[in-house]
């Protein structure tokens, strides 16, 4: 939430110093008209920005540099390559052994030998978006949650829960059990035998 009120900020100062750089360098030109006889004749003065304005337009284009940069950091764009193919070898490895249905094809050595807690946010890396948040939750839940309490918790529609639940579930990330109306949602063996 804090992230994207800063990004909302930073947009807003970006916006704001765009407009008076941009107010800066479309001053209009003073015109001179020469009149001789019967004809006249029009004439553009150059216009020479003041101290003043070169000090303001040097400002705001700085500012408007620094929000950008800010907003894109916010937004992940700027990743360094090394990050990036750390990531995605992670991510592939991940979907590799999620494809295979068990985690157990993981290797250590990959890994560095990753703690308990550090398989859930393996886990974390390879999930994106609303099903990132969904599991999020159930883990901060001990690893087990009913399906009416995460729907709450998501501020999701049901069928929405619903839907990411189906994908989490093919996956082989969390199990689905009848309980009373409602489902006990519970993350797979696996995956809870590598966090207690």
């Amino acid at each position: 939430m804090k992230s994207g009120i800063r990004t909302t900020v930073t947009a807003g100062i970006f916006i704001i110093s765009s407009i008076v750089v941009i107010n800066v360098l479309l001053v209009n030109n003073p015109v001179v008209i020469q009149i001789e006889g019967d004809a006249f004749k029009i004439v553009d003065i150059p216009y020479k920005y003041t101290v003043n304005e070169a000090y303001v337009l040097l400002i705001s284009a700085f500012v408007c540099g620094f929000s950008l940069a800010l907003i894109l950091l916010d937004n992940g764009i700027f990743q360094s390559d090394l990050q990036e193919q750390e990531s995605m070898e992670e991510r592939s490895l991940l979907d590799t052994s999620l494809q295979n249905g068990s985690f157990k094809d993981i290797s250590l050595e990959n890994f560095q030998e990753p703690e308990k807690s550090d398989f859930s946010g393996i886990i974390l890396k390879a999930l994106t978006g609303d099903e990132r948040k969904t599991v999020e939750i159930i883990l901060n839940n001990g690893g087990r949650i009913l399906q009416n309490e995460l729907v709450n918790s998501l501020d999701f529609s049901k069928a929405k829960v619903s839907r990411i639940l189906i994908n989490l579930e093919k996956r082989g990330i969390v199990r689905k059990n009848k309980y009373g109306l409602t489902n006990c949602i519970s993350l797979a063996d696996d995956i809870r035998g590598e966090i207690k």
